[in-house]
C-alpha cells in the first residue's frame, strides 16, 4: 500500500465519538477478534458494562450516559480495542486482547477495577451507583456433542 493511502485508511477505521458500533457490527467484530486470538495464541477478554436491572428487567442506558460510558472507555482502553453495543442500548461491550502469558484472572480483575473506577467518575452519581462492569476471558469455541 502506498504511503499516501495509509492516512486515509487509518481515518476510515477510527470511530469518532457518537458513532459506536451497533450490536450487530460489534458482535461481528467480536467473532473476528475471537478467531484472531485463537490463531495467534492470545487471550481475549470481553468487558461488559450495564446498569443494574430493576425488578429483573434490563435497564436501557440513557443516551447521555451512554455517550459518557463510551468516552470513558476510549480514555481507559487502547486504540486497538474494539467497543460498541453488545446489546443495543442496554449493554456496552469492549473486546480486549493480550499476550497468552499474561495472567488471566489477575489481569481481568485489574481491568475491571480500573475501568469501573474511570467510568463511575464520568457518570451522574445515580447512574454510577447502578453501573456494573464485568470482564470475562473468552475461550475457544467448542462444538457441543448432542
Amino acid at each position: 500500500m502506498p504511503n499516501q493511502d495509509r492516512p486515509k485508511l487509518i481515518r476510515a477505521l477510527e470511530r469518532p465519538p457518537g458513532t459506536e458500533y451497533n450490536e450487530e457490527t460489534f458482535v461481528y467484530f467480536l467473532a473476528i477478534e475471537r478467531a484472531r486470538a485463537e490463531r495467534s495464541n492470545r487471550r481475549l477478554w470481553l468487558l461488559l458494562a450495564t446498569l443494574e436491572p430493576v425488578a429483573d428487567k434490563p435497564v436501557p442506558i440513557p443516551p447521555a450516559s451512554a455517550a459518557r460510558l463510551f468516552e470513558g472507555l476510549r480514555l481507559s482502553l487502547r486504540d486497538t480495542d474494539i467497543m460498541g453495543w453488545y446489546r443495543q442500548d442496554r449493554v456496552v461491550g469492549a473486546a480486549l486482547s493480550a499476550r497468552a502469558d499474561a495472567p488471566g484472572y489477575e489481569t481481568s480483575g485489574l481491568i475491571e477495577q480500573r475501568v469501573s473506577e474511570g467510568l463511575r467518575k464520568r457518570l451522574p452519581s445515580r447512574v454510577a451507583r447502578s453501573l456494573r462492569v464485568r470482564v470475562t476471558q473468552q475461550g475457544p469455541r467448542r462444538l457441543v456433542k448432542g
